[in-house]
This record gives C-alpha cells, structure tokens and sequence, in this order.
C-alpha cells in the first residue's frame, strides 16, 4: 500500500511519530536577546517604586552612574551547553562603519551578559546593531542578529 492510498488514521498514525521526533530534536539556536542602557543608579522601570512612591514619604533623586559605570547590556541565552563560543558583534551609533566583537566560552551554561561600557560606550555610543552567533570550533552553528544588522 502507498502513502497516497492510505486512510486518513493510518497516514496520521505513520506520519505523526515523525513530526515528534523532528520538534523534539531541535538544533542549537539562540534563545533569547534583551538590552537595556544603564545610565542612572534607578532603571526607568523601577522609578516607580523607588521614585514616585506616593504612599510613602521618603524620596529619592536618582544619580547618574560614573561614566565608568555607564553601560548596555546584553542578555544572551542559547540551546545547548556543547556549544563552544558565543560571539557576540555589535555596531555603534558614533562608529557605523567598525564592527566590535566580544567572545565567551561557555563551561557548560546557557546564558552571557555581554556589557558595552566605560571608554567603548562613551566614544561610540549606543548599539546600533548587534548579531549573536554559536560556534563549535570552527562551525557556525546558530546565530540571530537584529533587525539593522
């Protein structure tokens, strides 16, 4: 009997086991990219509870961090822990034309905070761009990159 004249149910049960296995087999890959800029000693998203708190009468005026301490941060996860480089590359608003690169070689974790700060965040600014790759030796395995890279 061919696939094409086989029942519905049978097809199903012949093709399902097959799709279970290609999804629950995925290949290394980046999970997940975040950033935030630090600027000041109080995130934007905590003013509220540290800054604009009514129901208590204690203020406080946030400070700007050093420029030393100024920075943006980059939160990398990735699938899996055999992975033996992650190569992060970035672009800066002052700086279009050079790329950066940082490198971290995991021992077995899954995620990196990779930090643009003190002289490279203040003579180029804000990220502009940035790709994440995974490599294994000299194979890339995985990347994912922003939408202006």
């Amino acid at each position: 009997m061919t696939v094409s004249h086989m029942s519905p149910y049978k097809l199903s049960a012949f093709l399902l086991p097959l799709f279970f296995v290609a999804c629950s087999t995925p290949g290394p890959r980046v999970l997940e990219v975040t950033s935030r800029t630090r600027l000041q000693d109080v995130e934007t998203t905590d003013r509220q509870y540290f800054i604009d708190d009514r129901a208590s009468l204690i203020r406080y005026e946030p400070r700007d961090l050093s420029i030393d301490d100024q920075r943006e941060e980059f939160y990398v996860r990735w699938t899996p822990r055999t992975v033996g480089l992650v190569k992060f590359e970035y672009r800066q608003v002052a700086r279009p034309a050079e790329v950066f690169a940082q490198t971290y070689t995991p021992h077995g974790d899954t995620r990196k905070l990779f930090e643009v700060r003190g002289e490279a965040f203040r003579s180029g600014g804000l990220v502009s761009a940035w790709r994440v790759s995974l490599w294994k030796g000299d194979q890339l395995l995985a990347e994912t990159k922003s939408m202006l890279w």
